[in-house]
């Protein structure tokens, strides 16, 4: 008994003391505590001070947010098109399905792909695959706009359904307000719609937004925009600016970027020639920065009317060679002019087999009386002889659109390899005036123009299939039995030459937004 009391009293002093040490480390974990506090919120604020001191600061721009952009866009950019001219552009094949297709390609390389859904189709759920594998998620959001002449103003139900904003306006400048005569005799024959045309501008106006981009319809984006957004939005300085910078391909690289960045475009090259120093800017495709002061200079000269007709030097806007070329009078002039002469050095020119890919010849293939300008790229030279003159003989080193790999393409307007709802395979055709077959012969690469159309039918086939879903099957999927043409590219769409089968149009109660999960 006493040996067990001696250990029961041995056991309690050595569970006072051990109470003891315990009190004190708890003594010491309740001191550690409020420091531990102390240091976390330290670290929260400079985390906190980090995002304010590196993220853009737009502060009067309500559609930019300055959040982690994982949770949250960087920003909310607008994306315009023009109806211009409803008796061409509302009532023919593929109005409803270019809208339609260009509208889900945008989404697709949002923010929001993420929350696409999957398509249930006959009890079984299939994942809506792209033809286009996004490698990127992008961190930008979007809302679509659709600037309608008041001529055209009963055909925008369609697209307000399939989600875009309408803004009806009419022309910002008249041919009566026109001061040139020259210009205001001549303006209304220029392109497809005359002076109806500069309503494209009136995308500078859409200043909730850091940046627009105006597009014609017959595009598709097939990869995330984000590196151009990017380096507009972010300081020069900035790493994600310079990132970016690397990752974009331009027409011409060796040029010092701007400071500050305030458009991206492409030039029509496949429409120039290698002794013209001066390039339209191809109109299918525009970021910008949006601006009332931009917008008030464009009318501003454009109602001054300082042009001269004809083609090359001394002719066009204000005499500088911006005349003779398509729509050199209208969008496509007016903006290469902008951003030359009265805004040098604030734009950028893209690559134009990667953005805005045309695929069409870049070469210069004749006629015979310019044969010392075979094989040239037809593109004014940037490199001159000791004698100042232009050093044609190096111009022959630029990349042939008509074989980019797909991969690489960033977006794609139907032009040259027709448009998708056309049906027609892009092909070689005999021309009226036989001295022109050097040039038709080689303009374009069939078998590749088939691939980018069926990018375009990609786009279709999967934004049918979540419409039908989001209706709960009010909306159909055309059956596709009767298109055997091409079907390697047009997958059943199309019937024969000319035979496409139209998207049935969506309800009027249909919500796009619950298609898409917005």
């Amino acid at each position: 008994m006493v040996t067990s009391n001696n250990i029961n009293i041995s056991t309690r002093r050595g569970g006072d003391a051990t109470h003891q040490r315990h009190r004190s480390i708890l003594r010491r974990r309740f001191l550690l505590v409020p420091i531990f506090i102390v240091v976390i919120g330290f670290y929260a604020l400079s985390f906190r001070f980090l995002l304010t001191t590196t993220t853009p600061t737009l502060s009067t721009n309500k559609e930019l947010r300055m959040i982690e952009p994982s949770i949250e866009p960087v920003a909310v950019i607008a994306h315009a098109i023009s109806l211009i001219k409803c008796s061409k552009g509302s009532s023919v094949t593929g109005f409803l399905d270019a809208a339609a297709i260009l509208r889900h390609s945008i989404h697709k390389n949002s923010i929001h792909h993420n929350s696409f859904p999957s398509t249930q189709i006959n009890n079984s759920t299939t994942a809506i695959a792209s033809a286009t594998t996004t490698t990127t998620t992008s961190r930008y959001s979007y809302q679509m706009y659709a600037i309608v002449h008041t001529s055209c103003a009963e055909h925008s139900t369609v697209l307000s359904q399939l989600g875009y904003t309408i803004l009806i306006k009419d022309h910002p400048v008249k041919k009566e307000d026109i001061k040139g005569e020259w210009l205001r005799n001549h303006i209304e024959s220029e392109n497809c719609c005359g002076s109806a045309e500069f309503i494209k501008l009136y995308a500078y106006q859409l200043t909730n937004h850091p940046i627009v981009v105006h597009w014609d319809m017959d595009v598709a984006v097939l990869h995330p925009l984000d590196d151009l957004y990017d380096v507009m939005i972010y300081p020069s300085s900035h790493p994600i600016h310079l990132a970016a910078r690397e990752r974009i391909e331009r027409q011409h690289p060796e040029e010092v970027w701007p400071e500050r960045i305030d458009a991206f475009f492409t030039r029509d090259v496949t429409s120039a020639k290698p002794w013209e120093k001066v390039l339209a800017v191809q109109g299918g495709f525009l970021v910008a920065r949006p601006d009332i002061a931009v917008f008030d200079a464009y009318i501003e000269f454009i109602k001054e009317g300082n042009y001269i007709g004809g083609r090359g030097d001394g002719t066009g806007w204000a005499g500088l060679g911006y005349g003779g070329f398509q729509g050199a009078m209208a969008y496509q002039g007016v903006v290469a002019y902008y951003y030359d002469q009265l805004r040098p050095n604030s734009a950028v020119e893209l690559n134009v087999c990667r953005w805005n890919q045309v695929a069409a010849d870049v070469l210069w293939r004749g006629p015979e009386r310019k044969e010392e300008h075979h094989l040239q790229c037809r593109e004014y030279p940037k490199l001159t002889l000791p004698d100042g003159t232009p050093d044609y003989a190096s111009n022959t080193n630029c990349d042939d659109c008509r074989n980019t790999p797909i991969e690489l393409v960033r977006t794609v307007h139907y032009t040259a390899c027709k448009k998708p709802w056309e049906c027609t395979m892009a092909h070689p055709r005999i021309p009226r005036d036989k001295r022109q077959s050097y040039r038709l012969e080689n303009l374009v690469n069939v078998t590749y123009c088939g691939h980018l159309v069926r990018e375009w039918f990609e786009l279709r086939r999967e934004f049918e299939m979540a419409m039908e879903r989001a209706s709960d099957g009010q909306v159909k999927r055309p059956s596709l039995s009767t298109g055997g043409y091409e079907e390697e590219y047009f997958l059943g769409y199309c019937q024969g030459k000319g035979g496409y089968i139209a998207m049935e149009p969506p309800p009027r109660d249909f919500d796009i937004r619950k298609m898409y999960g917005m």
